[in-house]
């Protein structure tokens, strides 16, 4: 009878596991196919990095062109996977990843990258990012482009801007 109520001390000690939620302010556009359900949220910080670059669709006008993200996903405080290769996230504990196809663009504000929806198209059948669907970049932070300082005498000149968001990433519902 003791070891009884201790063990179910210890349990309802435990804090309960709560599902995700759809995150807040998302555009129907935005959302997610029925059937698919946020399987995690992981918070997002680090710097996408931009190269000045002739535009490819204007004359003697130059741009910057996202090259590539620096960024590490967290589940808490603990790092759990990365983004350093456009729209490609790794687990940092099982080597595990998704690609994501960009499908909808919602603005993010000012200054800020855009919020996303895109199709995951996950590279192996187990670990962290088995079966993901869709991801969602929302609530993004910094990471625009700069708004100036390209031109042609800064063609190849490397722009590093501070950059977090949240990503959601779907599952089919019941799979998560």
């Amino acid at each position: 009878m003791i070891r009884t109520c201790a063990l179910a001390a210890c349990c309802l000690a435990l804090p309960a596991v709560a599902a995700v939620a759809e995150p807040a302010g998302v555009s129907a556009a935005l959302r997610a196919a029925p059937g698919e359900a946020p399987a995690m949220m992981l918070s997002a910080r680090g710097t996408e990095i931009y190269t000045c670059t002739p535009s490819a669709t204007q004359a003697g006008a130059y741009a910057w062109i996202s090259t590539a993200p620096d960024v590490t996903l967290y589940d808490g405080t603990r790092g759990v996977a990365r983004l350093a290769t456009l729209n490609h996230w790794e687990s940092l504990e099982d080597r595990s990843s998704v690609s994501g196809i960009p499908m909808r663009l919602q603005a993010g504000g000012a200054g800020n990258m855009p919020w996303a929806l895109m199709r995951g198209v996950p590279l192996g059948e187990s670990g962290m990012f088995a079966g993901v669907t869709s991801i969602q970049r929302v609530n993004t932070r910094g990471g625009a482009a700069p708004s100036a300082g390209c031109d042609e005498t800064h063609v190849g000149t490397e722009a590093r801007v501070d950059f977090a968001a949240d990503y959601y990433f779907y599952k089919l519902a019941g799979t998560g």
